[in-house]
């Protein structure tokens, strides 16, 4: 069977994509909200896009009311960005900040997520982060849609000293993480 992926079904577009485009990494972004609180907030549309400069991209799509996310916007007004790179234990935490919040209110704080700062210009991430992403600002692609890609360039790696495994050879990084397959959660690790 072909799918069309024409504009005017954009719902049918994500569903397709969201099951056909497995396992997706999780971004858990934190950013400044106006008031100084902590958003925090999951996306599974996540993607690397250039290597020099180091782009990230994230899909962000509009709020039931069609106003842009506070991920969006916090990142653009305060030109920084913490993503957290969740693990299983994440998981209710994800889901639950998944749900929409009135602006400037910390799912962190009314969730009770402990939070740690790993670098004091960028968003804390959750206190059992074991890798995250401490990013500036870059741009935002807007396609006039539901969604915009928020560009957020990579500035700084944070791994967690456990999570390190260095040989003679290389350096490897050995930590489980959350992945969306379709609209299920999987744990991606080593065989």
């Amino acid at each position: 069977m072909l799918f069309d992926f024409s504009p005017n079904t954009p719902l049918q577009n994500f569903k397709i994509l969201s099951q056909c485009l497995i396992p997706r990494p999780i971004a858990w972004i934190s950013t400044i909200n106006d008031n100084g609180s902590i958003n925090l907030a999951p996306f599974s549309f996540f993607a690397p896009v250039s290597l020099e400069p180091t782009i990230l991209s994230v899909c962000v799509m509009k709020k039931s009311d069609d106003t842009i996310k506070d991920t969006l916007y916090n990142a653009k007004t305060h030109k920084c960005a913490t993503i957290t790179i969740p693990s299983p234990q994440d998981c209710l935490h994800l889901q639950q900040c998944s749900e929409e919040f009135a602006r400037g209110i910390s799912e962190a704080s009314e969730l009770g997520i402990s939070l740690k700062s790993i670098h004091s210009n960028y968003p804390p991430v959750p206190s059992n982060a074991q890798c995250a992403f401490l990013c500036d600002f870059y741009d935002i692609w807007d396609f006039q849609s539901t969604t915009d890609t928020l560009l957020l360039e990579l500035k700084q790696c944070f791994v967690d000293e456990r999570c390190i495994s260095e040989t003679t050879q290389d350096l490897r990084l050995v930590f489980e993480t959350l992945t969306r397959t379709g609209n299920d959660f999987k744990v991606l690790k080593d065989l």
